[in-house]
């Protein structure tokens, strides 16, 4: 019997540990048996190799190489090499696998460091070969065996290549110090021959994802980052060499996205591989990498992402999928952050030996800082670490749906006490709203702290520790806004009427919350006085509460912006339902923007609204509005809906009264008379036409990208702007007519902006399209104008851009003007303009001449300070013109009919203004400016580019650079040459060169220079100045050059070797003490000497 239950318990471990190899297949991966795998993924990041801003010492330890070095520092070899070793037995475990596994996932992409498998090159005993580490391996084995019977698949990330592949340290080890994986080919070569090794070792495996061949290289390997594509080709070559066949990913430049270079594939199992951080998750923002999928008909895979909010990681995780990428998220766990499943807390061992490293503690003793680094080990496993289970929740569940669960997994019980940081686990808007809810970085340009409080979760709810014993989790809400709410699932006991007695600090005045049940208040606004401090916290209690048995949605209100800490709401039954008046609890406004919704304590009857319209009044910022209808909530029983004529925007103040006696309850209760209740005004916040709209403040934006300004008023604007991009805003237009409209541009292009009011169906109707300007810079603001006609109302105004390539900071919608002639209404005395009429200040036709009446001719001075420039004026009208011509020191008034002009003038600027005698309003003016010659300029430079100076120049050939003139005649040691060009090249003799140049105008003057020629070196400034010795000769240029400097007595003080890469050699000598020296400057065929004296 027991041998037939061992054969059946084998075969059914077989089973699910059978292999399903995966491979790419088109632009899907597939596995054995063609069916699609769409992979879901998760780091173990700081597991193999240890990255600063995860252990807390960014700034001062980035990279694992300098943690390490200074861990050694404190307790030595043996005792860091043990820490590590538990270290990594600790952070990534069978346990960790069996977590991934239950919460969803399907795999697991390992980051290695190389330095686990192999030596370092400079480590190596024999150069050139390998000397292999069973360490990596053996923790690879070790994922492989767990992950298989959860038919989990493990992708190798070479997160640590030889070398390193980026100058950012923390994320591959880099040390400045030795080679990079780019500069050195035996780090190319180990790194080839490492995965050559990892292949040969589990080309056999099944469970193996594939191999990331190497992780976010960002180094600068040219446009075609051709050495990347050569040694993935190359790994390549060695893999395959091998017989394995495992998928290769391929991630590009630029922290993995730059993939210029590696297309086509070279290989027919290839997935391109892109990272994604801190950017928007909208529809379109995969836009950039999808044309890869398609053009080259390979899958794609996001093989990093994280470091976020929960809302973002749903998001990017919803945007992955719904375009059928596969996904691996980054990471498992990390020191004493909210971002990822398990956080792992700073024990006071390892935090005094942070504060030592930076600075601000003493130095703990080796002891001390091995327990202290022991216990963090320790505390890695997930008994010791805090589960945060709102990240797998958000990364795998939320994605599926929008339906929110208990965060304790089963409701909580009313009576009984409910703590504010439990709130439901699922999206904003969903199980919360907060109003800042992730870090969109890279494409707004500025942080965003999604989580002021940073503790107990990683949604946008800012949650705080305390240090509260009554009724209290640890935990509280703070950091409130108006509008945020946090949503319970609670399983009500009894109906009854209840006291709440919430637990809460704060130190100002006026917070106001409310509570309501499945979206029906059920209480009134509570306003919260100081409590004496953020953590001084009391009771607040409120009674005659009415709550329905049963399970239900709580939720806990935050009314305005004034903020206090709330921790707990203790519910305690204390009266039944008939003990209580019928009371109108709270209100707000309604969805159509035009309603008010009045909730009461209990279910209504109805029919009892009849009749009251004029029992009911409603003041809007003071004034009365007309109540078109009260009518029932078919959604909800305790709320009715007074209707208004007019629209409600967000900055109203509303209150309501009732003073009628009809309204009931089911229960035949009636309801109370009230006066002023307060309104909640949840009316979105729209910009209210006329008004300034910032680009930035935009609901939703496609492709446009936004950057700090200079303009006027600060902020942000568009910038790289291409046809299709948009942003749409809401409006609200509260009167019907023609609005003037401006738009503050920048830029050197003629662009296009279409204004469109876009209707539910998304379908745009056309309100104006303008062109933009020229501004001849990005931060040069002007502005452009025109005029729309849009209708009273709600819009969602869309910004599209038609013809891109300038910069947009605002845009601006003025009072009406009907007649559309750049004079608002309120201002113009002549309304009715017929189009196109030319008007002035106050909108009334001024006198014109056509643009081109005039014809100006402007000749400059014929020669500096010659005095004889000169403007002449052709009228195509005949008019009794008068011209004034005013400049610095220059003034004449002169009268013509059709041709006049002004002779003797000066080089300079000229304002030339015509009138018409007879005509008050009319006047053209224009700018003019006399120009003169330039002055002769001539200057001279070495022939290998060098900077000549009067001390000489170390190179045989000179070239004279010249501007100012038209003819120049050159004289060197009197050999005259006469060129037209700007530049000429002239042959230096030996020792002193006289150079004079002039042009063919005596008025510019003669340039004169004496240069130096020096075939030696030459050695300047002697005494030393600056503790420099600066050395020119011709035989530096490329080339390898000892110097050595001696004192008196014949001891060497100095040696270098120089690789010039001009004539000029730069030698530092700030290391040597005041005093008389010999300098020896050796050149491959000759050593020169001279005596320095600093």
């Amino acid at each position: 019997m027991k041998k037939y239950l061992f054969f059946i318990l084998l075969l059914l471990t077989t089973s699910l540990s059978w292999g399903q190899w995966l491979k790419a297949d088109g632009k899907k991966i597939v596995n054995s048996n063609g069916e699609e795998v769409l992979l879901r993924g998760m780091g173990p990041g700081g597991w193999q190799i240890m990255e600063g801003y995860m252990m807390q010492t960014s700034g001062f330890a980035g990279s694992q190489h300098e943690i390490k070095g200074k861990l050694i520092d404190l307790m030595g070899e043996a005792n860091t090499e043990t820490f590590f070793n538990k270290w990594r037995e600790n952070h990534f475990t069978k346990r960790d696998v069996d977590s991934l596994a239950a919460w969803g996932f399907n795999s697991i992409r390992i980051p290695m460091h190389y330095n686990l498998f192999t030596l370092p090159i400079e480590e190596e005993p024999i150069a050139g070969e390998n000397t292999w580490i069973e360490t990596g391996f053996e923790l690879i084995d070790n994922v492989l065996e767990w992950a298989a019977p959860y038919s989990m698949y493990v992708i190798l990330d070479m997160h640590a290549t030889p070398g390193g592949q980026g100058r950012g340290s923390e994320i591959n080890d880099y040390d400045p110090n030795k080679p990079s994986l780019w500069e050195s080919q035996e780090n190319r070569d180990k790194l080839v021959a490492l995965w050559t090794r990892i292949a040969d070792r589990y080309k056999d495996n099944p469970w193996i994802g594939g191999y990331d061949l190497i992780n976010e290289t960002h180094w600068d390997l040219g446009d075609q980052n051709a050495l990347l594509r050569e040694i993935y080709e190359d790994i390549t070559q060695g893999i395959r060499g091998v017989g394995d066949n495992h998928i290769l990913y391929i991630e590009g430049n630029s922290y993995a996205n730059d993939h210029r270079g590696l297309l086509p594939p070279w290989d027919d199992n290839l997935v391109y591989s892109f990272h994604k951080y801190w950017s928007f998750n909208n529809t379109n923002d995969l836009d950039w990498i999808l044309p890869l999928r398609e053009q080259y008909n390979v899958p794609l895979w996001m093989g990093e992402s994280g470091e976020n909010s929960n809302t973002w990681f749903t998001d990017a995780i919803t945007l992955f999928e719904n375009n059928n990428i596969g996904w691996a998220w980054w990471t498992m766990r990390k020191i004493g952050d909210i971002d990822s499943p398990y956080a792992v807390d700073i024990n006071p061992g390892y935090q005094k030996v942070i504060d030592y490293w930076k600075g601000e503690g003493p130095r703990p003793t080796e002891q001390e800082t091995f327990d202290g680094m022991m216990q963090l080990a320790e505390n890695l496993l997930i008994d010791n670490s805090r589960y945060r289970k709102d990240v797998p929740d958000a990364i795998i569940r939320q994605v599926q749906t929008n339906e929110t669960k208990p965060y304790h997994g089963t409701p909580t019980a009313i009576p009984g006490i409910v703590y504010t940081s439990d709130f439901d686990l699922g999206k904003n808007n969903y199980a919360y709203y907060d109003t800042v809810v992730a870090d969109y970085n890279l494409s707004t340009g500025n942080f965003t702290a999604w989580n002021s409080g940073w503790s107990y979760r990683n949604d946008g709810v800012d949650i705080e520790s305390n240090n509260q014993t009554t009724n209290s989790n640890g935990f509280n809400i703070g950091f409130v806004n108006k509008g945020e709410w946090t949503k319970y699932t609670v399983q009500i006991d009894e109906t009854a009427a209840y006291k709440v007695s919430f637990r809460l600090a704060t130190q100002e005045n006026g917070g106001e919350f409310y509570l309501s049940l499945d979206d029906q208040a059920v209480t009134s606004v509570q306003t919260v006085s100081s409590t004496g401090g953020w953590t001084q916290y009391t009771t607040f209690e409120v009674s005659d509460v009415l709550l329905t048995a049963g399970e239900h949605s709580l939720k806990l209100h935050f009314n305005n912006d004034i903020p206090f800490n709330v921790t707990s709401m203790a519910f305690e039954k204390t009266g039944e339902v008939l003990d209580v008046a019928l009371n109108a609890l709270n209100g707000n406004t309604g969805e159509n923007e035009k309603s008010i919704e009045i909730t009461i304590s209990e279910a209504l009857l109805a029919s009892s609204l009849d009749g009251t319209l004029n029992q009911f009044t409603v003041f809007v910022n003071g004034e009365e509005r007309v109540i078109t209808s009260v009518t029932e909530n078919p959604l909800k029983d305790r709320t009715f809906i007074l209707t208004l004529d007019k629209y409600l925007i967000k900055s109203d103040d509303i209150k309501v009264s009732y003073s009628g006696a009809a309204i009931q309850s089911q229960s035949g209760k009636t309801l109370i008379t009230f006066m002023d209740l307060p309104i909640n005004n949840e009316s979105p916040d729209r910009v209210v036409i006329p008004g300034l709209i910032q680009v930035e403040d935009y609901e939703y934006m496609i492709g446009l990208g936004i950057e700090d300004t200079t303009d006027e008023g600060g902020g942000q604007n568009f910038g790289f702007t291409d046809p299709g991009d948009y942003a749409d805003y809401s409006i609200f237009v509260p009167q019907t007519g023609n609005y003037g409209i401006k738009f503050r541009i920048a830029g050197f292009n003629v662009g296009q902006i279409g204004l469109y009011s876009v209707d539910e169906n998304d379908v745009e109707t056309e309100l104006v399209i303008v062109n933009t300007i020229i501004t001849n810079g990005w931060q040069i603001w002007e502005t452009v104008s025109d005029n729309l006609f849009i209708e009273e109302g709600i819009h969602k105004l869309r910004m599209r851009i038609l013809a891109g390539g300038f910069n947009f900071n605002w845009m601006q919608f003025d009072l009406p003007d009907s007649d559309g002639d750049g004079v608002l209404d309120k201002d113009d005395l002549c309304p009715n303009t017929t189009a196109n009429t030319v008007v002035d200040i106050n909108g009334c036709e001024v006198f014109t001449l056509p643009t081109n009446n005039y014809s100006l001719t402007v000749l400059g001075e014929t020669c500096r300070v010659e005095n004889n420039g000169s403007i002449n004026i052709i009228a195509k009208e005949n008019y009794d013109y008068s011209v004034t011509l005013t400049g610095e020191n220059y003034s004449e008034t002169k009268s013509f009919t059709s041709e006049i002009g002004f002779e003797g003038l000066s080089a300079g600027t000229y304002t030339l203004c015509i009138t018409i005698n007879g005509v008050s309003n009319y006047e053209q003016c224009y700018t003019i400016i006399v120009t003169e010659p330039d002055e002769l300029s001539v200057s001279t430079t070495g022939k290998n580019g060098n900077t000549k100076t009067g001390k000489g120049t170390s190179s045989k050939k000179v070239i004279v650079s010249l501007a100012g003139g038209e003819i120049y005649h050159i004289n060197l040691n009197n050999e005259v040459t006469i060129t037209r060009e700007s530049k000429i090249e002239l042959e230096l003799m030996q020792g002193v060169n006289k150079l004079s140049v002039k042009t063919n105008k005596d008025c510019q003057g003669v340039y004169n220079e004496t240069i130096v020629f020096n075939s030696q070196p030459f050695v300047y400034p002697n005494p030393i100045k600056n503790n420099t010795i600066n050395i020119n000769s011709v035989e530096f240029y490329d080339k390898e050059t000892p110097i050595e400097i001696y004192d008196l007595t014949g001891k060497l003080l100095f040696s270098k070797t120089y690789h010039a890469t001009s004539n000029q050699l730069k030698v530092d000598v700030a290391s040597i003490p005041h005093g008389i020296y010999i300098l020896k400057v050796m050149l491959e065929k000759e050593i020169f000497n001279y005596k320095i004296i600093k």
